[in-house]
């Protein structure tokens, strides 16, 4: 137990014995959170709470005092072993007052690959929405193992920022897959997650794939602003990250350097008695700001390296939700110059029918064969295609009015959740942008302070008594 707190889970043995779960404290109601076997029979045991089982107290409080009708948490995540595969789960807590829900509080625990799952359920569903980001699959922090307790403590932070953004979402939390990954049972969220795509899913799909090898003829210019403002916005937080990235290396080096300097004053101190006290003190600086700096480089990830990476994947969600919009737009231009052509056709069709009858009544005749005249077999071909025409127009027609309303919708449900994102980026990056200023500040005022404490030792040493040398080291301590 002492290693937990350095380790991002407890080792998980090979086997679970029941007496394990019956020396559980009968005041424990969520037994899954501490040992628990999963379908595929592997066994799994919590890190402590003091490592990081639990959210910050500050987002603990806001869950205690939310009065949303949908809430939700992502904490506790436990190691799972089985043959197979190794793999961390969370436990999701929802509360709720909704209608549709039968209870008001649920527990269950997902994996990585079940979120995976119900972003492809919202995209599916809602493909002209924003659906926010889920943290890569292993590059968001590429330093790091994926089973320490850093990676896993970024990765639930930002699994309950992202369940936390459906739940507020008017639309999204309205899903039936939203309820069924935060309700379902183990065995009935299996079933769900091996259900195959439905018809309308793979027809989506294909229709979104459109915009990979098609030219819109008509670029709507509110989004293509967008699309340049998140391309630009891109660029910016990819250089921010890059300089900040650059910064924590260079402080790791710099901590380095103050831990090997404050052994050389106490050192020192002891070869020179009459420099002692300063060199002590100094000592004392030397190890104050190394402090301050390591907090520096602990909180670094959490309070900037995290949240930027999270912006530059919501960014990326902004380029696809602006892809799929345009793929409904590509697919109404399709069946509006299908609808151009069929009806050119009709026109060309009218205008030969003509030609031909004018032909005819001149006294051309024209040949026959058998005793069938050739115009007349003509004039039946052309008669079946207008037949064919006149019944292919009017369903292009309807099917082009109805692909012009899901533009409409489309442009409507992405513009909403633009603003909505709009207005969260501008809260977030203030906060993250005046958490990076605070921190500083405070890392500056405690080195400062640090070495002023230094100062009266300084003007308290007596230096008439020292030798040339000495004072030259005084000095140049100073």
């Amino acid at each position: 137990m002492a290693d937990s707190e350095e380790t991002a889970v407890l080792e998980v043995s090979s086997e679970c014995k029941p007496s394990l779960l019956k020396k559980q404290d009968s005041k424990d109601t969520d037994i899954m959170s501490n040992y628990s076997t999963s379908l595929e029979g592997s066994v799994v045991a919590s890190p402590s709470i003091e490592s990081f089982s639990t959210l910050p107290d500050q987002e603990m409080s806001e869950f205690g005092l939310d009065t949303r009708d949908l809430q939700v948490k992502v904490d506790n995540p436990q190691k799972h072993l089985d043959t197979l595969e190794t793999y961390i789960t969370f436990r999701i807590t929802t509360r709720t007052s909704r209608a549709e829900f039968d209870e008001t509080e649920y527990v269950v625990r997902r994996r990585y690959n079940d979120f995976i799952w119900l972003r492809q359920k919202l995209v599916e569903a809602f493909p002209t929405h924003l659906i926010p980001p889920l943290p890569g699959k292993h590059t968001l922090l590429a330093q790091l193992d994926r089973y320490s307790k850093e990676f896993i403590v970024a990765r639930m932070a930002l699994l309950h920022r992202f369940l936390n953004r459906v739940a507020n979402h008017p639309v999204l939390s309205c899903n039936q897959s939203v309820k069924v990954f935060l309700t379902a049972k183990p065995s009935e969220f299996s079933i769900h997650r091996k259900s195959r795509q439905g018809l309308l899913g793979r027809m989506s799909s294909s229709f979104h794939n459109l915009a990979a090898v098609y030219m819109m003829r008509q670029r709507t210019p509110e989004f293509e602003q967008v699309r340049e403002y998140v391309n630009t916005l891109g660029e910016k937080l990819n250089s921010i990250d890059k300089i900040s990235q650059r910064i924590h290396k260079e402080r790791q080096e710099y901590l380095y350097e103050l831990h090997q300097m404050h052994p050389i004053f106490t050192l020192w101190s002891a070869s020179e008695p009459e420099l002692s006290p300063v060199l002590l003190a100094m000592a004392a600086a030397v190890e104050h700001n190394a402090q301050a700096q390591q907090h520096v480089l602990v909180t670094f990830t959490p309070n900037i390296a995290q949240p930027l990476k999270e912006y530059l994947l919501y960014i990326e969600a902004v380029k696809e939700a602006l892809t799929r919009r345009d793929s409904v737009q590509i697919e109404y231009e399709l069946t509006v110059e299908e609808l151009k052509k069929k009806r050119t056709e009709k026109e060309l069709l009218l205008a030969g029918e003509q030609t031909a009858v004018s032909t005819s009544g001149s006294g051309g005749g024209g040949f026959s064969i058998g005793g069938t005249s050739l115009w007349k077999s003509a004039g039946e071909m052309r008669d079946d295609k207008l037949q064919k025409l006149a019944q292919a127009i009017p369903q292009l027609v309807k099917q082009v009015e109805e692909n012009q309303d899901k533009v409409e919708c489309a442009n409507e449900n992405l513009r909403a959740d633009l603003d909505r994102w709009h207005y969260e980026k501008k809260d977030d990056l203030k906060k993250l942008f005046v958490a990076l200023a605070n921190q500083q500040i405070k890392y500056y005022e405690q080195c400062l302070a640090a070495w002023e404490e230094v100062l009266p030792d300084m003007k308290g040493v007596d230096t008439t008594s020292f030798s040339p040398n000495n004072k030259a080291q005084l000095q140049v301590s100073s």
